[in-house]
Parts: structure tokens; C-alpha cells; sequence
């Protein structure tokens, strides 16, 4: 099922935890190089007058027309791109399903990297688009939430060590994340589509290497592991941190939406008289989460802290910083000071809710079902994203201040939440079942 490690987190640990954030940087790499394309390979290449419309499109636009109407080439390409992307984070669970009781997780990381790879090879050739497509959102089913649970099997103990390590494996995700659409789009504009998606796949590629030099957990050890487990199953915990990391992330991908869209009209940026793109605050953000991950480690106070804190405090961070988004909208200032300080409050959250989130599901639920619970975990990317897009509606109905003041209320609701959940996943345990869950194989 898992990986080599052992129960008490010792020093091989490291070696094996560093090649799987290794993994995860590859994988990002390849799928936000392809996703940076997607939506302009499909409006200038694929959509494009006079291009014949791949296998499927038909049928699929017909669809798509049913429930929003005739439909441009911008408008087919940003629904396919939607649809694209939430089914990527829909099928997490079930991905997570498959590794826990089916294949295994390793067989089922391996299998999700070859399905992405033979992916990113098919859109080479735009007739084949929607099934390459279909290939990418199964391997990304099979590979993301395996190899996350994989992560929280190395680090058993509740001893900080597990949150330790998914922050840095936030940091490995952001590299992947920022250098991705970097080397595709470079790719894609110098040399051809071809090339981009090609390096995406090898990318991938790349990742199934350094994954498949991880040597496997012996059969007997696996056993061994399972019974060691046989632990009190906390699903409240589980769920509860899973429905705080869900509000978190629903106000702040805000910033990936209609931030970038305010800095635009209201700050309107300029470096030395020269105007600043409002996608390089897309780019300070993935910068920024790294630099907060990084300060999360260093400030021992802060590393010492119990994941629920941590968890309450990325929470505080985010509402911090969407309320000062609101007193800059407010006041009118123009200063680029205040989107990066902006920007600078909410990656400290990030990178303090997303690595505790996973602490605390990994913790509270055994190995056999951990798989299913990251997958779960990883739908708040899927809420999220519904979320931002109804609230973005509201940003010309109501005045800017008050537009980020909500975003603030929901990230104050997901603090309380944790703060609740914080008082009664003490030492008594309330959150515990009254029975134990039977892991022998």
C-alpha cells in the first residue's frame, strides 16, 4: 500500500519525503503548464475558424449550448476550461478510493502519472483533444490525493513533524506552479504547441522516475503497519478540519479572480513610470507562499504551535487580510503597497491552513481510508472555485469595501469553526469513536 518508511518518522524518512515533494513539483509543473495554455490552444488552435472540430466537440458543445446558449470561441474554450478544471478536483476521492482499496497507492500514483503523461501526448494532435483531456483528469484523480496520503503514512506521530512536512511540500507544489506555464509558455510561443505539451509530458515523466526510485514497503511490513494502526478513528476531526479548509480557500482564491481585476482598475500599477501586468501579483502570490512557508519553519514560537492553532491562525491571517483589502479599497489608496501587503497576509494564511488541514485529516483518520479522506481535502479547490465565481458576481453590485468585507466574514466563520473544533479535539478526545476500526489485512 504505502512506501518505505518507518513507524517512528526516523532519519530515512527524509530522503523518502523529499523525493515524493519532488513528485508533486513535477506533477505541478506539468499540469499548470498545460492548464496556463489550455484555455489559448483551444481559442486560437483548436476553436479557430476553419479548424476542424476535434472528436467529441460536437456532441459536447451541443450540450453546452443546451443550458447557456449559442456560444463564441472564447466562451466554448473558457466552459471547456471550467469544466476541465473542476472535474480534475471531483474525481480526487474516488482516486483516493482506488489507491486505498483497489490498486494500492503506489500502483495507483504510478498509473495516474502514466494516464497524464499519455495525456499531454494526445493534445499534441487537437482532433484528439477531448480524450487527451479525459486521460489528464483520471491520472490526476489517481496520482494527487495518493501521493499527499503517502506523505502524512511517513510522519505517524502527532509530533509536529507531519505539518512540518507539508509545508515544505507547499513549497515544492508553488515551485512546480510558478515554473510550469514559465518553460510551456515559452515553449508554446517560440517553438509551437507541440513542444509545450510535449515538455509537460516529459515533465511528468520525470516525476514517475524520481517517484519509482522510492523503494516499495514489504508486504510484511505493510501488515505490520496496518495493525500498529489500530487506533480510534476521529471523523469529526477529519471532516471538521476539511469544512474549515473549505471556507478558508473559498475567500481566498478570490485572489487569483477579482483581486487581479481590482488591481487593474484601481491601483493600476506602474514600475518607474511603466505599467506593471496585474498577472505578476499572480506571480508575487506563488512567490509570497513560499517566502510565508519558509517563515513558518524558521519561527520556532510558531512551529511549536498545535496544528488546530496554526489552523486558527492562517484563518486570522486570511481575514486580516482581506480586511485591510477593504480599508485600502475604501480609503482609494493607489499604492502598490497595499496589494502586497495584501498578498503577504494571505500566503502567511496559506501556508499556515493548508499544511495544518493536512495534518489533522492525516492524524485523525487511519492509513486504509486516508487516500479517500485527501481526495475529500483537495475538493475545496472544486467548492472554492463555485464560490468565487458566484461571490465575483457581486463586485459590481455592491461598493468594493463591502465586496472584501465578505470575503473577511467567511474567513472569520472558518476561524470560529476551528476554534470550536480546537476546544473539543483536546486531550479528553470527544471527537473520538467509541469503537476501533479493525485494520489487520
Amino acid at each position: 500500500m504505502g512506501i518505505a518508511g518507518n513507524a517512528q518518522a526516523g532519519p530515512a524518512t527524509w530522503p523518502v519525503f523529499y523525493r515524493l515533494a519532488g513528485t508533486e513539483l513535477w506533477e505541478r509543473f506539468s499540469l499548470h503548464g498545460m492548464k496556463a495554455l489550455l484555455t489559448l490552444y483551444l481559442v486560437r488552435e483548436v476553436l479557430a475558424d476553419g479548424a476542424a472540430l476535434p472528436w467529441g466537440m460536437a456532441g459536447l458543445r451541443a450540450m453546452l449550448e443546451a443550458l447557456w446558449g449559442p456560444l463564441s470561441p472564447i466562451a466554448l474554450g473558457s466552459n471547456i476550461y471550467g469544466l476541465y478544471a473542476a472535474l480534475t478536483y471531483f474525481v480526487l476521492p474516488l482516486g483516493g478510493l482506488a489507491g486505498d482499496r483497489l490498486f494500492g497507492r503506489r500502483a495507483a500514483v504510478a498509473a495516474g502519472a502514466v494516464l497524464i503523461a499519455c495525456g499531454h501526448l494526445l493534445l499534441t494532435d487537437a482532433y484528439l483533444l477531448l480524450p487527451a483531456l479525459l486521460l489528464l483528469i483520471l491520472g490526476t484523480g489517481l496520482l494527487k490525493g495518493n501521493l499527499a496520503a503517502q506523505v502524512g503514512e511517513l510522519f505517524p506521530a502527532p509530533d509536529g513533524r507531519r505539518d512540518r512536512a507539508f509545508a515544505i511540500y507547499l513549497a515544492f507544489l508553488n515551485i512546480g506552479v510558478m515554473l510550469g506555464p514559465l518553460v510551456c509558455g515559452l515553449l508554446a510561443q517560440a517553438l509551437g504547441w507541440g513542444y509545450a505539451f510535449g515538455a509537460a509530458g516529459v515533465a511528468m515523466l520525470a516525476g514517475l522516475g524520481l517517484y519509482l526510485t522510492i523503494p516499495a514497503t514489504p508486504r510484511r511490513a505493510r501488515a505490520r503497519l496496518a495493525v500498529e494502526e489500530d487506533r480510534a478513528y476521529r471523523p469529526v476531526t477529519a471532516i471538521g478540519a476539511i469544512l474549515v479548509v473549505i471556507l478558508a480557500f473559498c475567500a481566498y482564491e478570490q485572489v487569483s479572480n477579482i483581486f487581479l481585476l481590482w488591481v487593474a482598475d484601481a491601483i493600476r500599477p506602474t514600475v518607474w513610470g511603466l505599467p506593471v501586468p496585474p498577472a505578476w501579483f499572480a506571480s508575487a502570490d506563488g512567490v509570497f507562499t513560499i517566502l510565508m512557508v519558509i517563515l513558518t519553519m524558521r519561527w520556532r514560537w510558531l512551529a511549536s504551535l498545535r496544528d488546530w492553532d496554526r489552523l486558527a491562525m492562517g484563518c486570522a491571517a486570511i481575514m486580516l487580510g482581506y480586511g485591510l483589502l477593504a480599508l485600502v479599497a475604501g480609503t482609494g489608496l493607489r499604492s502598490t503597497a497595499g496589494p502586497l501587503a495584501v498578498l503577504l497576509l494571505l500566503d502567511l494564511g496559506v501556508a499556515l491552513v493548508w499544511p495544518a488541514g493536512l495534518a489533522i485529516i492525516t492524524g485523525a483518520t487511519p492509513q486504509r481510508l486516508a487516500g479517500v479522506m485527501v481526495g475529500i481535502f483537495y475538493l475545496h479547490g472544486f467548492f472554492a472555485n463555485l464560490v468565487v465565481g458566484a461571490l465575483g458576481a457581486l463586485y459590481e453590485r455592491v461598493p468594493v469595501a463591502t465586496f472584501w468585507s465578505i470575503h473577511a466574514g467567511i474567513a472569520a466563520s472558518a476561524m470560529l469553526v476551528s476554534l470550536i473544533l480546537r476546544a473539543f479535539d483536546g486531550e479528553k478526545r470527544m471527537f473520538r469513536m467509541p469503537w476501533r476500526l479493525n485494520t489487520a489485512p
